[in-house]
């Protein structure tokens, strides 16, 4: 019975075996960072029903065990971020539930809810894509995401960035199959190139880090586009990579909320002396994001490249990117540890060794995947040589040091640049409006005959005015 449920891919592992060590991980940091012992029990409880729904979605054999898994995950993330960010919770779970819906309607219109997940074309294949769109947060319907993550508890945003995104890729990269995609190639580079931009802006480090999640997933997103087994085996390989790298940065970040009170860069400074051992694993984490050789970014990156190799468009826009990326995280790391404390820490917790601990966990295996970055490649089917050639650690070392120097030139014109509406502010803007005209309408529900009169005849005259 089970064995025609659920299937075994190495993607599926690779994926499964991040989320386990980013749940494990969130979990040990959730011990310093919730003061109530009723939050930490249940983060615990919810943070294990998320790990298992994420593992029957990965390893299920059909579409529509997959979707129900994948919105069990949905609900656990929900009672995740309401316990702290009701308002931000309820947003994310519309949205993934309109997303759910979609994918829905694409599984009952092709009948692939009985047969294995797969490749799917037509307009269907459009319909699934785009529905998956919405949990990868692609170009148009990722304005849900900087919020989201922004707000949501760090532990959480760990989960929601090094997780949760990733399990919409592997159902793209199954809907696609062997199929190059223009429209994801052309997609993913936007992403990588848009979420850069906006993350210099940015000065709420948490909202940072969201929109280099849209970055990475731009890498992601653009390699399974190829629709080449190198450009799959590498979306996996980057999204093992990512999930890592950008939880711990997302925790680095928690942790500094929690001693400082503030997610605001502008006030932080002076962190290296109080917090020498988030320092570190930071300084680990973002030379990982950066694809520094010896850590596990530097090996996915180079995956990633390869696969887009035949596409120049492509390849010029990542390396753009990926400077940008540099020049991000020398801002982040500037402005939160050096120099003078700006903000007076709060009191100290004796609990705050669980938050160093759960960072920990996930720099642990970006250490040792850099160390050994033909591991993974060779799991997924893509077993490759000549990771630390000297071309290529030329190359790393040179883009992180052109992205750190571009950083401190550029400083004083980054800090008074003024940020670019997104479509989060859009969305916001229009359900303003939306709720401005609510009132409107229930008072034309007055119930007086003359005013459905004046409605009825106004229309009529609209309509006749159409038509001739």
């Amino acid at each position: 019975m089970l064995s025609s449920l659920f299937v075994f891919s190495p993607g599926a592992a690779v994926l499964a075996l991040t989320a386990g060590a980013a749940s494990a991980a969130a979990v040990l940091f959730s011990e310093g960072y919730f003061d109530d012992r009723g939050d930490r029990r249940r983060f615990r409880a919810l943070t294990l029903l998320f790990f298992l729904s994420v593992c029957g979605a990965l390893f299920s054999a059909d579409w529509l065990g997959y979707l129900i898994f994948l919105e069990v995950s949905t609900l656990a993330l929900f009672f995740l971020i309401a316990r702290k960010e009701s308002a931000t919770a309820f947003r994310y779970l519309v949205v993934q539930l309109a997303g759910a819906a979609v994918v829905l309607t694409a599984v009952a219109g092709t009948g692939a809810g009985t047969l294995p997940i797969g490749p799917v074309s037509g307009g269907m294949g459009v319909l699934l894509i785009a529905g998956l769109g919405v949990k990868a947060a692609l170009p148009g319907l990722h304005f849900w995401l900087p919020e989201v993550h922004g707000k949501a508890p760090a532990p959480v945003s760990a989960l929601l960035s090094g997780v949760a995104v990733k399990v919409g890729v592997f159902g793209i990269a199954a809907a696609l199959g062997l199929r190059t995609s223009n429209i994801l190639l052309a997609a993913g580079t936007a992403m990588a190139l848009w979420g850069v931009v906006q993350a210099l802006l940015q000065y709420d480090m948490k909202r940072l880090l969201a929109y280099h999640t849209i970055s990475q997933l731009g890498y992601i997103i653009a390699a399974a586009g190829t629709g080449s087994d190198l450009g799959t085996a590498a979306a996996f390989y980057h999204s093992a990579a990512h999930g890592l790298f950008k939880g711990a940065l997302f925790l680095c970040a928690g942790a500094l909320e929690k001693t400082y009170g503030t997610r605001d860069l502008a006030r932080l400074g002076g962190a290296a002396k109080r917090l020498p051992a988030v320092f570190c694993l930071f300084l680990v984490s973002a030379a990982a994001i950066a694809g520094l050789p010896g850590t596990m970014g530097y090996g996915s990156k180079i995956l990633v490249k390869q696969a887009v190799n035949g596409f120049p468009l492509v390849s010029l826009g990542l390396l753009a990117a990926n400077a940008g990326t540099v020049m991000s995280f020398t801002k982040m790391g500037w402005y939160a540890f050096s120099g003078p404390e700006k903000t007076l820490p709060r009191t100290h917790s004796s609990r705050s060794v669980f938050m160093s601990a759960g960072i920990a966990v996930p720099v642990l295996f970006v250490v040792l995947f850099g160390i050994f970055p033909g591991v993974v490649p060779e799991v997924l089917g893509q077993p490759g040589t000549g990771y630390f050639s000297s071309g290529k650690i030329t190359e790393g070392i040179l883009l992180l040091a052109a992205g750190a120097g571009c950083f401190v030139l550029l400083k004083e014109k980054i800090a008074s640049a003024k940020s670019i509406p997104d479509l989060d502010v859009l969305v916001d803007r229009a359900a303003g409006a939306f709720g401005r005209i609510l009132p409107a309408i229930g008072r034309l529900q007055g119930g007086l005959l003359r005013e459905y009169v004046l409605i009825t005849a106004g229309a009529a005259i609209c309509l006749l005015f159409v038509l001739f």
